[in-house]
């Protein structure tokens, strides 16, 4: 983690989960949903509010972390919604930053500095520090038309005329559209500088016809669109592209690819989709391109590039230097999609880490809760044999060291001479008569016996602790989805062959 989602991840933790707890040591708790209409909400209780404040704060991180930054932006501003406090509003403007959205950083950290009592001295001075950084890359346009319209810059509205105030945008190229009801849309490609002001007058013509609306669709990000030779901007689109009705000439360039042209008929006030699928030029020296290695977190997970299904190259997939859209999927998990910038003669490393949907964490919930029930069976049956090996191994603790002192003592006396008719000797004339053959297999089977009686007693506690290890391990290793964790596979089984027998566990991380 860098030194900013270092803050950004400190500060959120702070102001969600409070000083002194750690974020993920407490489990996000579930609020009740909000019952329908017409029937009155009731106000969730301040435990409540917390609980989904930490848990909105856990998803935002998880996602900053994996650098999907809108997503995460919407869990903090949900966060500071619940709870409003400087410090989620100070992270709000530092995912801003990293976002590259200067003018809502700049915005978010005003108002953190116009009421920075709830900051640290060091988190001050980054709120100082970044806004000036942010501050420094913000330009600002003042637009006049001669008639009013809707003011669009890179296809988003962001204002009508007339103004009340200059727009402010960041540093860089941007497309400027107005339009208004009965005239050609105007459109003007400007470059602006940070901390720069300029004045920008556009008339537009009017026309005895409304203007059509085209979409684009273009799976390769990054591409330029121009329309009757007018740059419209580029790939992706946020918004359909206003068209006069008539001949329309698109045409769609991008460094490494061949260029595409399209000349249409479209009516007045019409709507239409047009799907642009460019190829790449072979022409292209190797300069120009790179290589795209992606390791999907989990197996048989596929991997598109620009709408094109990349089979698995372990060498990575080369590619045209430049952005590229990037979706790994697969069955059960959302899908990852992210933008990617390939370098001129480098290879660029990404690990697409999926997250399951919520059907499969269900799943997989039921899946740790058998684990738990197993786990929980075996620790109790392997106490049980172990605790009860343990005390048929106490009570037959002298049957070995007795049965070994009788035979011991019949062996000793073997090569005796004497007369005595409790014990059989070599040189007894009584010997056989007396059965002291079979008194002595007698012996030595009781002394077999006791070491077998023995032998079991600490098999037993050695099973029981075996059995016992493994369900410790069943509950400590089977966590469910939602903490994170676990086995995404493991068995366990018992195996005998007439001779010795054991437990088998494996499992797949």
């Amino acid at each position: 983690m860098d030194a900013r989602r270092f803050a950004t991840a400190l500060a959120v933790l702070t102001a969600v989960c409070g000083p002194g707890r750690r974020a993920r040591a407490e489990q996000p708790t579930e609020v009740p949903a909000t019952p329908a209409a017409p029937q009155a909400t009731p106000a969730a209780s301040p435990a409540a509010t917390r609980a989904e404040a930490r848990q909105r704060f856990d998803e935002g991180l998880h996602l900053f972390e994996k650098g999907e930054n809108a997503a995460a932006l919407a869990e903090f501003k949900r966060a500071y919604e619940l709870i409003p406090n400087v410090l989620v509003l100070f992270n709000i403007g530092l995912v801003y930053a990293a976002m590259d959205r200067p003018v809502d950083a700049v915005d978010a950290l005003d108002k953190v500095l116009d009421s920075p009592a709830g900051l640290a001295p060091a988190q001050a001075q980054k709120a100082r520090q970044v806004r000036a950084d942010q501050a420094a890359r913000i330009a600002e346009v003042m637009v006049f038309t001669d008639k009013p319209a809707v003011i669009e810059v890179d296809g988003v509205e962001v204002g009508r005329t007339p103004l009340e105030r200059p727009l402010r945008f960041a540093s860089g190229a941007h497309v400027l559209s107005a339009l208004a009801p009965g005239c050609l849309p105007a459109r003007r490609e400007i470059t602006l500088a940070g901390r720069t002001t300029q004045t920008l007058t556009l008339t537009l013509l009017p026309t005895e016809s409304s203007n059509a609306h085209l979409t684009l669709v273009v799976p390769v990000p990054g591409v330029e669109v121009l329309v009757n030779g007018q740059r419209a901007g580029v790939t992706p689109l946020p918004t359909s592209v206003a068209v006069a009705p008539g001949a329309a000439v698109i045409e769609l360039r991008r460094p490494g690819y061949r260029d595409a042209k399209r000349t249409i008929q479209v009516d007045e006030g019409s709507n239409g989709t047009l799907t642009f699928d460019l190829e790449e030029d072979p022409a292209t020296p190797a300069s120009l391109k790179g290589r795209l290695r992606v390791t999907p977190s989990e197996a048989a997970a596929t991997v598109s590039v620009d709408g094109v299904l990349r089979p698995d190259a372990p060498d990575g997939v080369p590619l045209v230097a430049g952005p590229h859209a990037l979706r790994v999927e697969r069955a059960g998990f959302v899908v990852f999609e992210r933008q990617v910038d390939v370098g001129a003669g480098a290879e660029t490393s990404l690990v697409a880490s999926l997250v399951p949907t919520a059907e499969t964490r269900a799943a997989t919930d039921d899946k740790v809760h058998d684990r738990h029930v197993w786990g929980g069976s075996l620790i109790a049956a392997g106490v049980a044999i172990a605790g009860g090996a343990a005390i048929f191994a106490y009570a037959t603790r002298h049957d070995v060291s007795d049965a070994e002192a009788v035979l011991a003592a019949q062996i000793k006396d073997e090569g005796t001479a004497t007369t005595s008719t409790t014990t059989c000797y070599l040189q007894n004339p009584n010997y056989a008569y007396n059965q002291c053959p079979q008194i002595k297999a007698a012996d030595q089977d009781a002394v077999s016996s006791a070491k077998v009686k023995r032998d079991i007693a600490y098999g037993g506690i050695g099973l029981g602790a075996v059995v016992a290890g493994v369900g410790t391990y069943l509950l400590v290793t089977g966590k469910r989805a939602s903490e994170g964790g676990g086995l995404s596979a493991s068995s366990f089984g018992i195996w005998a062959d007439g001779q010795t027998n054991g437990l088998t566990f494996g499992g797949r991380f």
